[in-house]
């Protein structure tokens, strides 16, 4: 299915919408340009290391996809291999300041995403960090994004996601909702819809468990984490 993902799954994409959710989500988690290198791994068409390389990060990008890479030199981005990114990574012990991986760990059984956290770590600088979306078990709704793609294997909470980074040796870890993003008179209307409804959820899951924050309710979540100095 990897072999045809962009025209039987994934499409052409959003950009203005990846661009949006890169400032807001990842941008602010990143290191500055000149701390190292980043490495988006399951890059796809290589929309977020364009966004990088245009914020002047020395950025590159791995996808097993031979469509997706095609499809990422066509458009002139040169910066996008085919191939495993655990060989990538392997290579570089020690040297990233971060890796990305936006849509990809649901892709990976759980031994699978065990041992990317491994290899993540070993891979980053001291106090490099690795910046993840995921699909949120906890969503009302995340069995949309979970069964909406049928190579999916894994998906997560905000408990797992700090489960497995201190299981790599990760220290600080901040886990983030992934709510609307506000761009205009729809995208408001959402995001003030999206409000008051995930609340009545929050609400729900604090009377049942007693636990009053810390809640993330959104389709997906991201997870920051970083190395220990």
């Amino acid at each position: 299915m990897y072999e045809a993902y962009a025209s039987q799954h994934a499409g052409c994409g959003n950009g203005a919408a990846a661009a949006l959710i890169y400032r807001r989500d990842i941008r602010p988690a990143l290191p500055l340009p000149g701390v190292g290198s980043v490495v988006d791994i399951g890059c796809g068409r290589g929309t977020l290391v364009r966004l990088l390389l245009a914020d002047g990060y020395d950025a590159e990008g791995v996808d097993i996809s031979p469509e997706q890479v095609s499809l990422a030199h066509a458009a002139g981005l040169d910066r996008v291999r085919q191939g495993d990114y655990r060989d990538i990574l392997q290579t570089r012990s020690g040297q990233l300041a971060a890796v990305t991986a936006t849509d990809l760990l649901e892709h990976l059984t759980k031994g699978e995403v065990l041992d990317t956290f491994d290899v993540v770590a070993a891979a980053l600088i001291a106090g490099g960090v690795l910046i993840a979306r995921v699909p949120n078990a906890v969503s009302p709704f995340g069995g949309h994004i979970r069964y909406g793609d049928f190579t999916h294997e894994s998906w997560f909470t905000a408990r797992s996601v700090r489960q497995l980074a201190a299981a790599a040796g990760f220290g600080r870890v901040t886990v983030l909702p992934c709510p609307p993003v506000a761009h205009g008179l729809v995208s408001a209307a959402r995001v003030a819809v999206w409000k008051p409804i995930s609340g009545l959820y929050k609400f729900a899951l604090a009377a049942e468990t007693g636990a009053l924050r810390g809640h993330i309710v959104t389709q997906n979540l991201t997870l920051v984490a970083r190395k220990a100095g």
